[in-house]
């Protein structure tokens, strides 16, 4: 017991261990997969931060090939040629400086102004300002960045002319923000030019150009020192920083850029910053809904399959006490059996006392009614014929009731191994059918083929008769309702007599037919049968060493074939002696009784494992 207990405890401990286990297993699982999750959302969104920029980025480029198409347009012209032309002859600039004033590119909303140099010097300007300062050289895309008095900050695209002319026309880097990026209230794009000298940035009264050494905010700052350091490593990355925002209020910041290499108008690196947590809080909600009602799901399919085991346990408890109740019911319905055929033998008993009583008191009435019948017949004259026939039939009938009433007294009898004598069959069978004709109804007929004359068998003559009138009664009660005809016949096979009896009346079903030999079944109404008459005829057959066989079908009839051993054949072994020794089975009599009884034994069988599982 102890070695029991301490195992029992060791796989508990197993158990628990491993329960631990998995838990910590999934719980660290669940992490790795948040943070996978995570990374996903977030790669995701960088991709759309990026398309975002793409656009902006298109529109840079195309808003500067615009007004280069223009410019070209206007400085190819033959009269902006003799503009210069006369400039140099006459050395004054008011002319020139009216023509290129009204130059086309006014209509372009990024321009700026038109500035032409000489020599390195400016000559004069479109809007007469010659305040400019060039910032940084030209790049291969003939642009660079220019600066007024007043540190405003231009885009300048260079180009040059015969006769050591060259023109700059200034974009105004404000409008060029406007139009190309605009302004939004999810997410802020900064530009940076190629040379990391200023960036622009919307703000709440419009686009902001700084330098980038100019003091900002924390958050300006993150977002102008990451855009410094991918345009110097010239990668494109991102990055997550916690900053605040214009209120103050904390939050956490993705920022996205491209360096100037990586974009399309090759003159400004690109960034862009979202609210991170507002892009990703959708997803995980998602996310920790999915994992919450999914462990929901898990805990419910647990706790369903807990009460499928608990349901299944209490299912086996009920069985298991099902089936001690159902044995305890048949205990005691085999108690009430027996206690019941107990009282009835007691009643058999009584009545058989009874029985032979009257018949004798019958007998000492009737002989005295036949000898003086006979004296007075004796006594009267010849020509008395009317008298001697009256008297004749009160012989008659008197004689006709001391033989029912000698049959009476032979039913009573015991049947003990003393009473088997020789008896002829077909002599028994005809006077135990005179015996049942007055229970016969009158819609039914009997016919009867008796082919067994002079064959004798060893038997007790009261119980082969009390076989006949039992299967005779139930064949009458049987054809009561519609009439029909009964057939009693024998004939000798082998060293046997065959005893048949076979009705067209009500039949009986499968169920009937497996239970027609146990004692006290009957399906007549209460108080018309005791359950015991076919009972008793199975007793007699073995008693008497034979066979008996029923066959029946619903609405078609039934057949009874009893096998009795002639006088002098060997006899099987008795299962119910003379005596009462054994044990007696009625199951073993009817071959389709014994098909079917198994076939209903192999039911309950099948339907007792399916109740188990």
């Amino acid at each position: 017991m102890l070695k029991k207990r301490a195992a029992g405890r060791t796989v508990f401990i197993i158990a628990l261990i491993l329960a631990v286990l998995c838990i910590a297993f999934g719980i660290n699982g669940v992490w790795r997969s948040f943070e996978r999750f995570d990374d996903s959302i977030l790669a995701e969104k960088d991709t759309q931060l990026y398309s975002l920029m793409r656009s902006g980025d298109i529109n840079l480029e195309n808003s500067i090939n615009a007004i280069q198409r223009e410019s070209e347009t206007f400085l190819g012209r033959e009269r902006l040629k003799a503009e210069i032309a006369g400039w140099k002859k006459s050395g004054s600039t008011v002319s020139l400086k009216e023509y290129i004033s009204g130059n086309t590119l006014t209509t372009n909303p990024i321009y700026a102004d038109l500035v032409m140099n000489h020599k390195g010097k400016i000559v004069c300007s479109a809007t007469g300002r010659k305040s400019y300062s060039q910032v940084t050289g030209s790049d291969a895309n003939s642009m660079s960045l220019w600066k007024d008095d007043k540190n405003v900050y231009y885009m300048a695209w260079h180009e040059e002319a015969p006769g050591d002319i060259t023109y700059d026309i200034l974009i105004d880097l404000s409008r060029l923000y406007s139009m190309a990026i605009g302004r939004s209230n999810d997410r802020e794009i900064m530009l940076l030019d190629a040379a990391s000298v200023i960036v622009m940035t919307s703000g709440p009264d419009g686009p902001i150009v700084k330098e980038t050494e100019a003091e900002a905010d924390e958050r300006f700052s993150n977002f102008r020192d990451f855009m410094i350091s991918c345009q110097k490593e010239g990668i494109a990355d991102g990055i997550s920083l916690d900053t605040t925002d214009g209120s103050g209020n904390p939050y956490t910041a993705r920022m996205v850029a491209l360096p100037s290499e990586s974009t399309v108008n090759g003159e400004f690196a690109m960034g862009i910053l979202a609210n991170y947590e507002e892009a990703i809080a959708p997803s995980r909600e998602a996310a920790e809904g999915i994992l919450l009602y999914g462990g929901l799901g898990v805990v419910g399919v647990a706790g369903l399959l807990l009460l499928l085991v608990l349901m299944r346990r209490a299912n086996a408890a009920s069985s298991a006490e099902l089936r001690a109740l159902k044995k305890k019911n048949e205990a005691m319905e085999e108690i009430n059996q027996k206690m019941q055929a107990l009282a009835h033998h007691q009643r058999l008993e009584t009545i058989g006392t009874m029985t032979a009583s009257i018949a004798h008191d019958f007998n000492n009435l009737l002989t005295p009614i036949m000898g003086y019948s006979i004296m007075t017949m004796e006594m009267l004259p010849a020509d008395a014929t009317d008298l001697q026939d009256n008297l004749m039939e009160i012989y008659d009938a008197s004689v006709k009731a001391k033989d029912i009433v000698t049959r009476l007294a032979e039913l009573t009898k015991k049947g003990n191994e003393e009473n088997f004598k020789e008896i002829e069959v077909d002599e028994v069978i005809q006077s135990a059918l005179k015996v049942t004709l007055p229970a016969k109804p009158k819609n039914v007929e009997v016919k009867a083929n008796f082919d067994a004359e002079g064959e004798k068998i060893r038997a007790d003559r009261t119980q082969i008769s009390q076989l006949v009138m039992n299967i005779v009664l139930n064949a009458y009660d049987a054809m009561r309702e519609k009439g029909g005809t009964l057939l009693v016949s024998t004939r000798i096979s082998g060293e046997e007599v065959v005893l048949r009896f076979k009705d067209n009346g009500c039949g009986m079903d499968t169920e009937t037919m497996s239970r027609i030999f146990d004692p006290f079944y009957t399906t007549k109404e209460s108080g018309k049968g005791t359950g015991l008459g076919l009972a008793i005829v199975a007793q007699i057959v073995e008693t008497h060493g034979g066979k008996i066989y029923v066959d029946s079908e619903p609405g078609e009839g039934t057949e009874f074939r009893v096998y009795i051993p002639l006088s002098g054949a060997s006899m099987e072994s008795l299962a119910w002696g003379p005596g009462g020794e054994g044990k007696f089975d009625t199951k073993r009599y009817s071959v389709n009784i014994i098909r079917k009884e198994l076939a209903r034994i192999q039911a309950e069988k099948e339907e007792e494992k399916s109740v188990q599982n």
